[in-house]
């Protein structure tokens, strides 16, 4: 029985939270990319996305239901990366 549980109790744990790279996202029919050439600035992405929930200095955080995506922007305010969190 016990082994039982421990299949099914990780794959669980391993859904509840989960980080993973993100090519995209989306902000209603808009789609943002971290591989644009030219990059995205931040103001364009806040232009399509409006405010983020919250910053942290290079790093920017949109909600989008039970995903929290993170974009981190470089030192030339270009969107270099996606990150998205799975709660």
């Amino acid at each position: 029985m016990n082994k039982y549980l421990s299949l099914i109790s990780v794959p669980l744990f391993m859904l509840s939270s989960q980080l993973a790279s993100a090519d995209s996202m989306t902000c209603g029919a808009r789609m943002i990319q971290d591989d644009q050439i030219p990059g995205q600035s931040r103001s364009d992405v806040e232009e399509k996305c409006g405010a983020p929930e919250s910053s942290s200095g290079d790093d920017v955080y949109y909600k989008q239901g039970n995903v929290t995506y993170r974009l981190h922007f470089n030192d030339g305010d270009e969107l270099e990366s996606i990150t998205e969190e799975v709660e």
